[in-house]
This record gives C-alpha cells, sequence and structure tokens, in this order.
C-alpha cells in the first residue's frame, strides 16, 4: 500500500469551515453548534496528523485509520462545498436586481440601434417612454429573476435539513476517529518534509561500468581546475537515478584532480541530516586519515578544522544533499574558509532551491543519456558474457524494453539486472509489456531512489504532484490549466488574511515542484505566457504510484487493472477512455460517487444522453474535462453540479450552453476553438465566481453578453468583441481590471465615439490590469491568430470616415497600454499615424510588436530606442514608401532585437542605411511581398534569411552577408540564376531552402562546397532536369527534400554516394522520376526515407539491405511500382512501413516476419493486396496496423471471424477501414493534454 498523505485535505476543511462560520453563513441554532463542534474537533486530531503519516509506514493499524480519516474529511469538504456554493448563488441572486437606470440603459441603447442613429441625444426620452413594448421586456426579465430568487429559497428549506444531518453524521463519525486515536499515542509535531534515510556513497566508482558521461565529466572537471582563485560550489542538478553521483565520482577521480588537489574529502548526506557540526567532523576525519573525532564543542571543532585545511587547496564533494535553510549552509561555508585559495566544493542535488542557496557557479543541469547509452548499460547487465548476438531474438525487445528507460541509467541498470537470467522471449515481452515501476515492487530501487524526491515535499505540495497522475504518459499541459486545476480541486491552501491570489500561490506551488525535478519544461517555451509542463515518465509512474486507488485511467497502459465494484467508491480523479466501449463509461466507475476530476476521451459524436448520465451520477465533480469530445448540445442539468469549478469544452462542436450552466459557482470555463459556438448565455453576468473564462479561436463568436463587466473577480478574457450597445460596449470593459495575461480588443471600429472616454494622461482603460500581451483591432482582421497572414480585408473598406478620428483618439490616449506590457499588436488601425507614445519611456518593457495592415499610415513609428524589443513583425503598410531615419531614433538602435520580419509593403523602395551600430543582435530576417524594394541595410551577425516574392536583385545584397547560417529563397517567377556569391561567402551554411523559382534551370555549380550544410529542400521547379554532381561532396547533410520538379528525369548515380550523414530522404511529386541511383547503399546512415507521387517510378534498389540504419519507409501514390525490393527484408532495425495506392503491389511479401522490430505498419488504398502472409503473427514488437481502402484485406481482418484475424490478433493497435479494433490499450493520443 502507498502512503497516504492526509494533513493538507484535513487543514483544507479547517479553512473552509472557519470560513462559513466567519462570514456567519449558516442559520444559527443547532446548525450552527455542528459546525462549532467539528470545527473544535478538527485541530485535536491536525496536531498528530504528521506523527501518523510518518508512522504508517510501519504500523497497518495507523494506515487504516489514516483512510477513514481521509474518506470523512473527503466527504466533509464535499459538504461544506455544497453549503458555500449555494450560498453564493443565493447572493449572486439576491445582488442581481436589475435597477431601474440599467433598464433604461439598455432600453435607450435598443432605440438608438432601431433608430439606426450614432450618437445620443436628450431628445430620445420622450421617445423611449412611448415603446411600451420595450420596457415590458426589461421589466418581464426582472420579475423572473424575482421568482428565481424566490424558487431559490423554497428549495434550500429542504436542504437544509439534509445538510443538517449529513454533517451531524460526519461529526459524529470524527469523534470516533478522534477515539481511536487514543490508541495509537500519537505523538504531536510540527508539519515538516519528509526525513527519508537514502543509500550511501562513497568516492569509489568501476569506470567499465559507467557509459555516456565523458562528455559531462570532462565539462565538470574543467569547472573544478577553472583558474578562478576563489572558493567555488559546483551544483549537480537533474532528477534521481539520472546519474549525478556517478559524475561527481569520475570527476573524483579523474587523474589531472588529484594532481591539482592537496586534499579530497567525500561526505555522503544519505541520512538527510545537514548537521553543520556532524559534517564538519567528518570532514576533520577524512582530513585525519580516518581518526575519529566527537567534539561537541562547535569553537574547538572550529580551531581544529581551520588548523587541518590551513594552507591546502581542497576539494569537497557533498553528495545527495535536501537542505534548504540558508542558515546552516552559511555555518558549514564559514568553516570550509580557511582553505587556500582555488578549493572546490561539488555539491548533487535533485532541488534547484539547493543549488541556488548554496552554489557561487551556475548550476550543472545533468541531462538523460542518449537510448544507445542506455542500451549498452544494458546489455552490460542483462549478457554480462557479451553473448548477445546468441539470442537475436530478445535483441529487438530488449531495445523496447530500453524505451521505458528515458534516458535514466538507474532504469537500464535495474532492468538489465532484471533480465540477467531470463532467456526465454515471452518472459521479455512480459516485461516489455509492463509498467516500470510494477517489476518486482518489493525491491524495486528505481521506486526507492525517485520515491526520496516526493518524501521531501511539504504535504500541500505532494496532494499537488499526485495530481498529475490523472494526465497520461508524455503529457504536456500548459501551464496555467495546470495551476487552474489545482485550485478547482482544492489543493491550493490559500491564506485568507494575505492578499495572494490562489493563482499565485499555485504559481509558487508550481515553481517548486520544478527545482525538485519532478516536473520539466517543455523546451522551447520561453514565453511564459504559453509555457507548456510536462514529466519524465517514470516520474509519472511514480505519480502513479503514489495516488494510489483515488486515481483511475481506464484505456490507457497506466490502467492497474480492471476497476472492481469494491474499490470504485475510494476512486476520486479518473480519466475514462471511450474509443474502446462506444462512448460508453465503465459501469463500475459510478459506483464512484465521491469522484472529483472526471475526463473524458472519446472518438466521434457523443450523445447528449451519455453525458446527462455522468452528470447526474457525479454531483461532487470539481473538474469536468470534456476537451476534444464530440459534443454538441450540453444538458441543462449542468447546473445541477453545484460543486463544479472547472469546465473544460475547449475544441468541441457545441453549438450553445444551457442558461443553468449560469447557475454555477465556476472559476474556470474553457470554450477555446468551439468553432460553432456564437454566443454565450444571456445571464453570464451572474457567474460572479468566474475568474477565467477562455474563448480564443471560436469563429463565429460574435459577440459578448451583456453587462459582462460585473464579472469583477475576472483575471482571464483573452478576447473582448466590443459591441455597439452601451451593454456590450468598450465600458464593460473598464470594470475588468482585475485582467491578467493576454487581451485582445476586437472590432474596435464599434466605438461610435471616444469623446466620453478619458483623455490623454488618464490611461483608464489598463492603469490596473496586469496584462503583458495587448491586441488591439479594428474591421475583421482576425486578432485571434496574431500571425501575419496576407488575407485580411482592407479596414478602410469597413471604416467609415468619420469613424478614423474615433480610432485615432483611442489609440492615442484612451487604449495607451501601460508600461509594463510585454506584447503588442496593432491590427488594421484606419489612421495615417501611429502615437507618440511608441517610445522608449512609455513602453520600456516591451519583447514583441507587431503592426499589422494600418494601410493609412504613411511611416513607421521610432522604435530602434525600445530597450528590450526582440521580436518585430510588420505587415500590410501599403502607404509606406520609404524606411527612413526616424525609424532608428539614435545611434545605437534596435540592440535587443533578433527577429525582424518585412510584409506587404506594395510601395516600399528605399531602406535607409543603419546607424553605427544598429542590429547587434538580429538573428532572423524575413522580407516576404516587397516587389520594389532593390536594397537592404547592413546586419553584421544575421544568421537565418529568409527572402521571397521580392526583387531578384534583392539577392544581390543578401549575397553580401557572411554570417548566413539558415537561407530560404521562394517565389521569384524571373530568376534565372543564384548568384555565386551567395554561396562563396556563406560557406557555414546549415540550412539551404530554394523554390517556386519556375525559370531556374538548375542549381548552382559551387553548392557543394557547402561543406557543414545539414537541410537541403528544393522544390516546385518546373525546369529544373537534374541535380549538381558536387551533390556528393555534402558529407554534412543530414536531410535531403526534392519537391513537386516534374522534369527531374533521374538522380545522379553518385549524388548519394558520399551523403554519409544522411539521415533522411524524401522526394516527392517528381512525375518523371523512374528509379532511384543503385548506389544508394552508401548512404548507410539514412533512417527515414519517403517517395509519394512519383507515377513512373518502376522499382527501388536492390542495395536497400545496405541500409542497416533505416527506421521508417513510407511509398505512397507510386503507381508504376509493382512489388517491394527483395533487399527489404535484411533491414532489421526498420520500425515503420507505410504503403499507399500503389495499386501494382499484388502482395506483402513472406519474408515480411524478418522485420522484427517493425513497430508500425500501414496499408492504405491498395486494393489488390488481399491477405497477409502467415508470417505476420511473429512480429512481437508490431503495436499499431492499420488497414484502409483495401476491402478484401479488411474483410479477412475482421475481429474474430476474419480468415486473417489469427495474424493480426496480438498487435495492441489495430484500425481496420474506420473503425478501431483494440485489444489492450487505446489509440489516445498521450503527448499532449488540455
Amino acid at each position: 500500500m502507498d502512503a497516504l498523505v492526509v494533513s493538507p485535505l484535513l487543514q483544507a476543511v479547517f479553512d473552509k469551515l472557519a470560513l462559513l462560520i466567519i462570514r456567519e453563513l449558516t442559520s444559527g441554532g443547532d446548525y450552527e453548534k455542528e459546525m462549532q463542534k467539528l470545527q473544535n474537533r478538527l485541530p485535536i486530531i491536525q496536531g498528530v496528523i504528521e506523527d501518523a503519516e510518518e508512522r504508517q509506514h510501519g504500523d497497518k493499524q495507523i494506515k487504516i485509520w489514516l483512510q477513514k480519516l481521509k474518506d470523512v474529511a473527503y466527504d466533509a469538504e464535499d459538504l461544506l462545498d455544497m453549503i458555500h456554493a449555494r450560498v453564493l448563488s443565493k447572493q449572486v441572486l439576491e445582488s442581481d436586481r436589475f435597477p431601474w437606470d440599467m433598464i433604461y440603459a439598455r432600453v435607450l441603447s435598443k432605440q438608438v440601434l432601431q433608430s439606426d442613429r450614432v450618437t445620443y441625444s436628450p431628445s430620445y426620452d420622450t421617445g423611449i417612454l412611448g415603446k411600451g413594448k420595450l420596457w415590458a421586456e426589461e421589466f418581464g426579465e426582472l420579475m423572473n429573476r424575482k421568482v428565481r430568487l424566490a424558487s431559490h429559497t423554497v428549495e434550500s428549506i429542504p436542504n437544509y435539513f439534509i445538510n443538517f444531518r449529513k454533517l451531524r453524521e460526519i461529526r459524529e463519525r470524527l469523534d470516533d476517529i478522534s477515539t481511536e486515536m487514543g490508541g495509537f499515542h500519537l505523538m504531536s509535531r510540527l508539519p515538516q518534509t519528509g526525513n527519508r534515510e537514502g543509500r550511501e556513497t562513497g568516492p569509489h566508482i568501476v569506470e567499465s561500468e559507467v557509459c555516456g558521461r565523458k562528455e559531462d565529466v570532462e565539462k565538470v572537471v574543467k569547472m573544478l581546475l577553472a583558474s578562478n582563485t576563489d572558493f567555488r560550489v559546483i551544483p549537480i542538478i537533474g532528477i534521481g537515478g539520472i546519474g549525478k553521483t556517478t559524475v561527481a565520482q569520475l570527476a573524483y577521480n579523474d587523474e589531472r584532480v588529484n594532481k591539482h588537489f592537496d586534499l579530497k574529502i567525500w561526505i555522503s548526506l544519505y541520512d538527510d541530516d545537514f548537521n553543520p557540526r556532524k559534517i564538519m567532523s567528518q570532514v576533520l576525519a577524512y582530513v585525519q586519515k580516518g581518526e575519529h573525532y566527537s567534539i561537541s564543542q562547535m569553537g574547538l571543532l572550529q580551531s581544529q578544522l581551520r588548523k587541518a585545511l590551513h594552507g591546502k587547496r581542497f576539494v569537497l564533494v557533498l553528495d545527495d544533499v535536501w537542505n534548504e535553510d540558508p542558515d546552516k549552509w552559511d555555518k558549514v561555508r564559514n568553516l570550509l574558509g580557511d582553505g587556500t585559495n582555488g578549493s572546490r566544493v561539488i555539491v548533487t542535488s535533485r532541488s534547484w532551491n539547493v543549488a541556488s542557496i548554496m552554489s557561487t557557479s551556475p548550476p550543472y543541469h545533468l541531462e538523460a543519456l542518449s537510448e544507445d547509452d542506455c542500451w549498452v548499460l544494458f546489455k552490460q547487465r542483462a549478457f554480462p558474457d557479451g553473448d548477445e548476438n546468441d539470442f537475436p531474438n530478445l535483441l529487438p525487445v530488449g531495445k523496447q524494453i530500453i524505451d521505458k528507460c528515458k534516458g535514466l541509467p538507474l532504469a537500464a541498470k535495474v532492468l538489465g539486472s532484471l533480465m540477467r537470467f531470463k532467456r526465454e522471449e515471452s518472459e521479455w515481452l512480459r516485461v516489455q509489456g509492463s509498467e516500470l515501476l510494477n517489476l518486482d515492487r518489493q525491491d524495486n530501487k528505481i521506486i526507492q531512489i525517485l520515491r526520496l524526491s516526493f518524501d521531501h515535499l511539504p504535504s500541500n505540495l505532494k496532494r499537488c504532484f499526485a495530481y498529475c497522475a490523472v494526465f497520461p504518459k508524455k503529457f504536456e499541459i500548459c501551464k496555467e490549466k495546470l495551476i487552474h486545476q489545482w485550485i478547482a480541486g482544492g489543493l491550493v491552501q490559500c491564506d485568507h488574511d494575505l492578499v495572494s491570489e490562489p493563482e499565485d500561490i499555485g504559481s509558487d506551488y508550481l515553481t517548486d515542484l520544478l527545482r525538485m525535478s519532478l516536473l520539466e519544461v517543455v523546451s522551447g517555451c520561453d514565453d511564459s505566457s504559453t509555457t507548456r509542463i510536462k514529466m519524465h515518465d517514470l516520474i509519472h509512474g511514480l505519480a502513479i504510484s503514489v495516488a494510489g486507488n483515488e486515481f483511475l485511467t481506464t484505456g490507457k497502459t497506466e490502467q492497474q487493472g480492471t476497476l472492481k465494484l469494491s474499490h470504485s467508491t475510494k476512486v476520486r480523479h479518473a480519466v475514462v477512455d471511450c474509443y474502446s466501449s462506444s462512448n460508453r463509461v465503465p459501469g463500475a466507475l459510478y459506483g464512484a460517487k465521491g469522484l472529483r476530476t472526471l475526463k473524458l476521451l472519446s472518438l466521434g459524436d457523443a450523445s447528449e444522453k451519455s453525458v446527462r448520465n455522468l452528470i447526474s451520477s457525479f454531483k461532487y465533480l470539481r473538474i469536468l474535462n470534456l476537451s476534444g469530445f464530440g459534443i454538441k448540445i450540453l444538458h441543462k442539468s449542468i447546473g445541477d453540479l453545484t460543486c463544479l469549478r472547472y469546465l473544460d469544452l475547449s475544441d468541441t462542436p457545441i453549438e450553445k450552453l444551457p442558461a443553468s450552466i449560469c447557475n454555477l459557482q465556476l472559476q474556470t470555463l474553457d470554450l477555446s476553438s468551439c468553432y460553432i459556438l456564437q454566443k454565450l448565455p444571456k445571464r453570464t453576468r451572474m457567474m460572479t465566481s468566474l475568474r477565467h473564462l477562455k474563448i480564443e479561436n471560436c469563429a463565429r463568436l460574435a459577440r459578448l453578453p451583456d453587462f459582462i463587466g460585473a464579472l469583477g473577480n475576472l483575471q482571464t478574457l483573452p478576447i473582448f468583441i466590443v459591441g455597439k450597445t452601451w451593454e456590450d460596449g468598450l465600458y464593460e470593459l473598464l470594470k475588468l481590471q482585475n485582467l491578467r495575461g493576454e487581451l485582445k480588443i476586437k472590432h474596435l471600429e464599434n466605438v461610435l465615439s471616444a469623446k466620453k472616454f478619458p483623455g490623454p494622461g488618464h490611461h483608464y482603460c489598463f492603469e490596473n490590469m496586469q496584462l503583458n500581451s495587448l491586441g488591439l483591432s479594428w474591421g475583421d482582421a482576425d486578432a485571434d491568430e496574431h500571425k501575419l497572414s496576407g488575407n485580411m480585408r482592407d479596414p478602410r473598406s469597413q471604416t467609415g470616415h468619420h469613424s478614423v478620428e474615433t480610432a485615432r483618439i483611442l489609440l492615442h490616449s484612451t487604449l495607451k497600454p501601460n508600461s509594463r506590457i510585454k506584447k503588442l499588436f496593432v491590427n488594421g488601425y484606419p489612421g495615417t499615424e501611429f502615437p507618440d507614445w511608441m517610445n522608449a519611456a512609455a513602453l520600456c518593457n516591451l519583447i514583441q510588436l507587431e503592426l499589422a495592415n494600418c494601410t493609412n499610415c504613411e511611416s513607421l513609428p521610432t522604435l530602434g530606442e525600445l530597450p528590450l524589443l526582440k521580436v518585430l513583425r510588420i505587415q500590410g503598410m501599403d502607404s509606406v514608401v520609404n524606411i527612413g531615419n526616424e525609424f532608428f531614433g539614435g545611434m545605437r538602435a534596435f540592440s535587443s532585437l533578433t527577429e525582424f520580419s518585412l510584409k506587404d509593403f506594395p510601395k516600399l523602395e528605399t531602406w535607409s542605411t543603419n546607424p553605427v551600430e544598429a542590429f547587434t543582435c538580429l538573428n532572423k530576417l524575413t522580407i516576404i511581398n516587397c516587389p520594389v524594394l532593390i536594397t537592404m541595410p547592413w546586419f553584421p551577425s544575421l544568421q537565418h534569411v529568409e527572402i521571397r516574392n521580392c526583387h531578384p536583385v534583392m539577392l544581390r545584397s543578401v549575397a553580401q552577408l557572411r554570417s548566413i547560417s539558415t537561407l530560404i529563397i521562394g517565389n521569384f517567377p524571373e530568376l534565372l540564376y543564384i548568384p555565386k556569391a551567395l554561396i562563396e561567402n556563406n560557406l557555414l551554411l546549415l540550412s539551404l531552402t530554394i523554390s517556386f523559382c519556375p525559370k531556374l534551370r538548375s542549381l548552382p555549380a559551387n553548392v557543394g562546397q557547402l561543406q557543414n550544410l545539414k537541410f537541403l529542400r528544393i522544390g516546385w521547379f518546373q525546369e529544373l532536369h537534374s541535380l549538381p554532381h558536387g551533390l556528393t561532396n555534402l558529407t554534412s547533410l543530414e536531410s535531403l527534400e526534392i519537391i513537386e520538379c516534374p522534369n527531374l528525369v533521374s538522380l545522379p548515380e553518385e549524388s548519394l554516394e558520399g551523403l554519409s550523414s544522411l539521415r533522411s530522404l524524401s522526394i516527392e511529386n517528381c512525375h518523371s522520376l523512374t528509379s532511384l541511383p543503385s548506389r544508394m547503399q552508401h548512404a548507410t546512415a539514412l533512417e527515414r526515407l519517403t517517395i509519394m507521387y512519383c507515377s513512373n517510378l518502376v522499382s527501388l534498389p536492390n542495395g536497400l539491405q545496405h541500409l542497416s540504419a533505416l527506421k521508417s519507409l513510407s511509398i505512397l501514390s507510386c503507381t508504376g511500382l509493382a512489388s517491394l525490393p527483395e533487399g527489404l527484408q535484411f533491414i532489421t532495425t526498420l520500425q515503420n512501413l507505410e504503403i499507399h495506392d500503389c495499386p501494382g503491389v499484388m502482395e506483402l511479401p513472406a519474408w515480411v516476419e524478418n522485420l522484427v522490430s517493425l513497430r508500425s505498419l500501414t496499408i492504405s488504398d491498395c486494393q489488390n493486396i488481399k491477405s497477409f502472409p502467415q508470417g505476420l503473427q511473429r512480429l512481437r514488437a508490431l503495436q499499431h496496423l492499420s488497414i484502409r481502402g483495401c476491402p478484401e484485406l479488411e474483410k479477412r481482418c475482421q475481429r474474430g471471424n476474419g480468415v486473417d484475424w489469427h495474424k493480426i490478433s496480438h498487435t495492441p493497435y489495430i484500425y481496420v477501414g474506420l473503425s478501431t479494433l483494440q485489444q489492450r490499450r487505446d489509440t489516445a493520443s498521450s503527448s499532449s493534454t488540455s
């Protein structure tokens, strides 16, 4: 049984109970007395809960007691949340009284619309009084609200007695638990993080057993031997089992280190006791050659230590440090201060907090091993005699087992040891199909090592970490979504006496888990607004382990077995895959009456009835995730989920939301990418608990509900659509001063007058908002995408002359962003000049700026002095003729800019010379659709250049650059040749793309000089007949793509002979190509080969068997191909084989059984392949089999009764036609989650 964590749940119950009592939300009498008794009982149990959680490992009865306590705590929290939600609903109904002035405003707006007038005049007062119909509509709405309030009051009478009975039952259960507690003699203790015994390490290591760490060791040794004479601390950071101690041992024993240091000391903190006196005693014993010291007085110890270290240069290793107390480290550091200059301390830890406290040098983050290195470690243990070649049937399975390690050397060693005495293929396949952390659980070193990280977490973080078990393996989730789910699930403990928002506290939690290496930031997510989080596979396995029976994932490889009815009552969080169950939820799950989180995965449409059944069965749901679910209508019973706080309907074809959703106390409502949704419920303004309303990419959403400004707690509203009436106009946005993150304001042309808004100097719109990204859009330009696409309508066709002045006032004054803004997007602005606030003083924190389709502006603003600007994209400036010196603004312009894009400047003729120092950091330049521009300035450090649809003379300017590593040339209809200087001056090119040059007959003859080129794409050349012979000299080339060259007859025989580094080759739409080079066999590094739409290709070369590294082969729409080459059967490394629309291929050859590593096989639109060979059933590595557009073959592969079914039934994922015949696991993508 896994350890139970109860203390944070109990604290949450106590906080909610106290909050209800303090706010006097109860009705007094016996009801309040029961709450008071419950509140008095909780602190007694809380005082000993830490001791109970600590002792549960050795006392089964305490663990059973903790489970009882956890169950009653969950029930109490459910009840308190229900009570609190109903009270809030009543308060909302009482406060929403629809005052007469609001009714007047609504009627006035309707009158204005009906009269087709654009300005308000007092003369309308008389007319309004005569419009009885409109008054009746608004008065009727007021009466309906009063009826709902009365109904709510009547309904609350029976709820009062039901809740009172439940409250008393919970209090009585807690009394019994408290009485039982006395028999355990639990001690009261302060809350603390785990203090577990680890593993003791020493400095010695067998170097022959280490693999893949040579480079890491070399870097650490260089840090140790650096010429710096000051005292240095070097942390080595990484997750458990990654090899931190190994690297430290290798560096410690390096001969250069031995010669450089007078003393070497190794201290293992395996018992997690960072006691300065104890550590110094160990150091002193090391210095004195093992003589034991027991000195109680700190002063005497310090004196002895300083005497021993005086004049000596030492290296000290502190292995496995968990201490995050700066004072303790300061004491140790002070005691070490007398070492000779140049002394070093190596610290190994899983915690980035430890690194930040102790380090004087940048931490060295240890990355995962490569798959090849893990394979070497595995073979050392599994085949200690080096006889792996005697078991060729085990090797492909072994490589699949290694995939579970995900670069963790500890896992590779453990798995290798596990397989050491197993030589039956069935034994290896059983391990290959099992979860790594479930293997030999009684003595699983992987679990023991990884578990230490969890044990050291404070209790509140343990629940947040365990919650991640609800996501599939390899998940990636947006940082904000994860935090919002933690909050909705009650996992974030808020101090109600402080002003910190729950989102900020949740962000701190996330930072702590990242610093403990239990979560990771997805690489490439430098932008904090789009940061995505992931978890190492083995850490995810740990999360599942500690989550225990509270978490259930059906249809996944993580599933621990079939859910039993007896276990379902403990399940609180579930992810249910409906792919293989006709969109049905497992029946046993309905027994989980306390379910709090439910995520459904579905293929195709989902019935309204199935969702309605779910809603009625799980009344305590906090989080309901239907993202991607095929639901079109959400039943009105959703309003009965009183505790629901998080509802995700993103990426669904939902048509409308029921009005009852407004009765909920939702915190998060995610409607992003609901492409059919046209409007939100009329009473959305009553959802006053709403903090996050996500409506991006809702293409048909034309307006927001009236009076949305009533949502005063709203923090996330990515899009505000300016309406044409008072109740949905810009004034409603002004009320939402708690907004943060991204905001895009669309249809600003609907602001009919800016005179009533604050003038210059009063930036009322965004004064208090914590925005980091702001988009301002006029007209129909789609501001949602923030991309510079050229299909946006001219704003002048949508904005009349009378609105240009309004737009100018808005942009120049009212809509001026505050100085905190980091990203700014202006789209479709109809004015003639940009505002004065686009300068360094007002936009001092701006990182990214995009100006699009401001077609009336004749000049660009002065942007060169923006100190932090990194990305600048400008598009659709129809009136700009010259980019002059005013654009730069000074002698050191664009000092931080790394990316610059100019697109759609039809009249741009000149671009003035740069100041003395400009664009010093510019790395990427894109120029597209600037047909009359013939020169550009000098860019000293440019590496990435993309130039399309410009004057051919522009290539001469590009040819003068000498630092380019990536070059993209395209859409030059009149280009006859590529300037030789372009190649000669940029011999360090790594990537080259040349496309859409229809008159270009050949590539530059000197292309073979690009010895460093790794990527080459050539395509859409009508006149290209051959490739240059110098292609064979590209010895560094890793990827070659040849696309849409209809007159290319053949590839030079020697073209592939010298491409020793080529890993990927793709040939597409080359209809005249009849064959591939016979010397293709020399491309021994080739891993991926794709041939598409080469209709005249009749055969593949026979030398394919020499492509010993080939992993993927795709042959698509090669209608002339008669058969697969015989040599293919000898490529035992092949993992993916795809054959599509090849009618000449009559069968899958019998030798396919030799492809022992094959994991994925796809046969589609090959009508003449009518059966599978018998040997297919021997492909035990096969995971995915897809058959489509092959009628006879599909018929033979029907589940159960198909003639060929027995040949494929061992495959986990089978797709036949449009159906999915799943055997053991689902087809859901686990690479991302909502």
